[in-house]
């Protein structure tokens, strides 16, 4: 079987499946059948395509088959007569006009094409219908809907493909016992019914977003997944604000993927992500979608609440300027709409910012009782965090082993664990030397920045009538301080920031500043920038050199603080960038490379064909990266060695070598990309048409993976080889 045309039957499956599925539906009128009868004609593609050749309108084609072979089958169970009355019947009352609907075969081919969106929308509330069980709505819906495999989801999910085939079953055979009728609820029925389906897309999301379980922090395909289903419904129910609301939650949520992990994988809260990474494109849609929800005109569904709260975030350019009286305000509002434990657990959080730790506890010590948090560890893991920023350091402790203890998922669980040992260790240091430690201060991966409590001594203030305490400054105290002063920019805050971040994460923001030594620093620097641009480690070795020239300059007190020698107030200069060696940066034109090398790279055996021809023609053409991966294979003029660039703006010209390796490159293609992916892209992933190959259904070679491949292969980068 020809590969490319087997990943093109796979490809239009996943596009193509959720309609074709539900058009055999409405046909029929069982959904265990008409997914049965659609992987006939997917099999049936199998079988044909490779040697008849992909059909210009695959979907089409795959939606005939299928709807022939229902047919077939009406006929075998002698009902062809009986469905042909009722579809002319439905047929007749759709078009409410006084002509005759007839009975002819393409009369029913008509009216099985018509309100194809209607369908999709009908078997969207069967998949999701509230008598089926929260883990078969979500199988069942990624089947037919996501067109995903059994072993897809039971992957995505961690669970055996044996479960997932027992739920998908189930949900079948109890659709064809209680009779569930495949139409779109209306009256009263349809808010509870559009509940539950928008409740499977988000849960699909979260789990995407968060996973419940196993080594991995997110799972981007669920993710892409629940967004792609979203923006389906929202297409296909416009009038519904909370559907709108839902997408706008998700795109918002999912805006912050890339910076939701560090360079090691490891989780890194919301206040101390790079903003700078955030998906702009997914906020706009996010604030797009969220405008559409309200110009519905309906009443703030939770959805559309929690999208605002998301949308609070996005608009702060940074943590500190989050207005956290606004996101406390939404969630009262959430809270009398939706009134469960989880909402008021999320209340505390922001009331706590808003209005203090000690606010937000008091909320949090009225939920310990409720059933839902017996086993859950959001609710001892927020706990920790409040009683920590109050210094209540071993409570604190016992709460994050008991979150740690809880959670299913691995790197949630080493936070939590590494907080319930910083806070040990805090505890530890306290009753060795009682009074050296300030109380308040934030344990290393604190979800929320520290704030101090109305009535609360804070840390190194006087309080009437007795001499203040002298404490060590702990490095979050030096680093807040270092960043708010007034001398510095906005952009220098902001990359001096990124750097101080780091060494609190992984220093702890309670460790005393004499304590932070250079040959850490220096650990902290490879593990995180080693292999970063020269101009990169400069910079962050220029933010640390410039704290500890601030931090020796300031005389006695800082605030009213006293301090230890080597920290702010000792008046002692401890460089703690001695282990870091300024690294050469180039200067001018870029310098390409060394000719030898360059034709060393074409003997290489280990260079894959497109690789090899792709890194000839920027050599060859002294072209761009960015023109040479637009052009397409219409584009090409290969007698002339040419290739217009798919913008316009002229020609790519090359020369014997990559005349000779083109050829073989494109066989037995005529549309798309010049220069595809290695796979192909995700249902919930799709690129533009443009960037999409219609006969082998991978996408356009994006220049990062072409820029990291050829920095693999050579330790150089693509302007390198071009430049001549």
């Amino acid at each position: 079987m020809s590969g490319d045309a087997h990943r093109a039957v796979d490809a239009v499956w996943k596009m193509e499946s959720a309609r074709i599925v539900a058009g055999l539906v409405r046909m029929l009128g069982d959904v265990g059948l008409a997914e049965e009868l659609a992987q006939d004609a997917l099999l049936a593609a199998l079988e044909q395509w490779p040697g008849a050749g992909v059909p210009d309108n695959p979907g089409a084609w795959l939606m005939a088959v299928a709807k022939r072979r229902a047919i077939d089958h009406l006929r075998r169970e002698e009902r062809l007569g009986l469905r042909h009355e009722q579809l002319a019947h439905d047929l007749a009352t759709r078009r409410d006009t006084a002509g005759t609907a007839g009975t002819a075969e393409a009369d029913i081919d008509a009216a099985l094409d018509d309100e194809v969106g209607d369908d999709v929308l009908r078997l969207m509330f069967v998949s999701c219908h509230p008598a089926l069980p929260a883990e078969s709505r979500v199988a069942l819906t990624l089947r037919l809907l996501g067109g995903l495999r059994t072993e897809e989801i039971a992957r995505a999910f961690l669970v055996p493909e044996s479960t997932v085939a027992q739920r998908v079953v189930r949900a079948k055979r109890t659709i064809a016992t209680l009779r569930l009728p495949f139409e779109v609820p209306e009256g009263p029925d349809r808010a509870a019914r559009l509940s539950s389906v928008l409740g499977v897309v988000y849960l699909v999301f979260n789990e995407g977003y968060a996973a419940s379980a196993g080594d991995d922090w997110m799972r981007q395909d669920l993710c892409q997944e629940a967004l792609r289903l979203g923006r389906l419904l929202a297409g296909l129910a416009p009038g519904e604000a909370e559907v709108h609301g839902l997408v706008a939650l998700m795109e918002l949520q999912a805006s912050r993927a890339a910076a939701r992990t560090g360079a090691s994988g490891e989780p890194v809260a919301l206040h101390e992500q790079n903003r700078g990474r955030w998906d702009q494109l997914l906020i706009r849609r996010g604030f797009t979608a969220l405008l559409r929800a309200r110009r519905c005109a309906a009443p703030l569904g939770p959805y559309v609440l929690q999208a605002a709260i998301a949308a609070c975030h996005a608009r702060a350019r940074t943590a500190e300027e989050t207005d956290w009286t606004q996101i406390n305000a939404l969630y009262e509002a959430l809270a009398r709409v939706l009134p469960t434990p989880v909402v008021q657990l999320n209340r505390a959080v922001a009331l706590a910012m808003a209005s203090g730790p000690e606010a937000g506890l008091a909320l949090v010590d009225t939920l310990v009782g409720e059933p839902v948090f017996k086993d859950y560890h959001r609710l001892p893991s927020v706990r920790g965090d409040l009683l920590a920023r109050l210094g209540r350091h071993e409570e604190a402790r016992r709460e994050f082993e008991r979150a740690a203890a809880l959670t299913l998922n691995g790197p949630e669980r080493a936070i939590l664990t590494g907080r319930a040992a910083a806070c040990a260790d805090i505890a530890a240091r306290r009753t060795a030397a009682p009074g050296t430690a300030g109380s308040g201060t934030a344990v290393p991966g604190a979800v929320t920045p520290e704030r101090a409590t109305p009535g609360r001594a804070t840390p190194g203030r006087a309080t009437p009538g007795r001499a203040a305490p002298r404490t060590v400054v702990t490095l979050a105290e030096a680093a807040t301080a270092f960043l708010a002063r007034d001398d510095l920019d906005a952009a220098t805050v902001r990359s001096y920031r990124q750097t101080m971040n780091r060494l609190r994460r992984d220093l702890g923001d309670d460790i005393p500043l004499p304590d932070v030594s250079a040959a850490r620093v220096t650990e902290i620097f490879g593990a995180a920038w080693g292999d970063a641009a020269p101009a990169t480690w400069n910079r962050h070795r220029g933010a640390v050199r410039s704290f500890c020239a601030w931090a020796a300059g300031q005389g006695p007190p800082m605030g009213d603080r006293g301090s230890a020698a080597g920290g702010p107030g000792g008046g002692t200069h401890r460089d703690l960038a001695a282990g870091l060696g300024r690294r050469p940066e180039p200067r001018g034109r870029t310098q390409p490379m060394d000719r030898s090398r360059v034709e060393a790279l074409w003997e290489r055996p280990d260079i894959a064909p497109r690789e090899r021809a792709l890194w000839l023609l920027l050599h060859e053409s002294a072209a761009g990266a960015g023109p040479v991966l637009s052009l397409n294979v219409e584009d090409l003029d290969l007698a002339g060695r040419r290739g217009k660039v798919a913008a316009g703006s002229g020609w790519v010209h090359w020369r014997s070598g990559t005349a000779e390796l083109l050829p073989r490159l494109v066989a037995g293609r005529r549309r798309g990309p010049l220069f595809l992916s290695d796979r192909r892209p995700g249902p919930g992933r799709l690129p533009a048409p443009a960037d999409l190959c219609p006969e082998t259904g991978r996408r356009r070679l994006s220049y990062e993976r072409a820029e990291y491949l050829f920095k693999r292969a050579t330790g150089h980068t693509l302007d390198q080889l071009r430049t001549r």
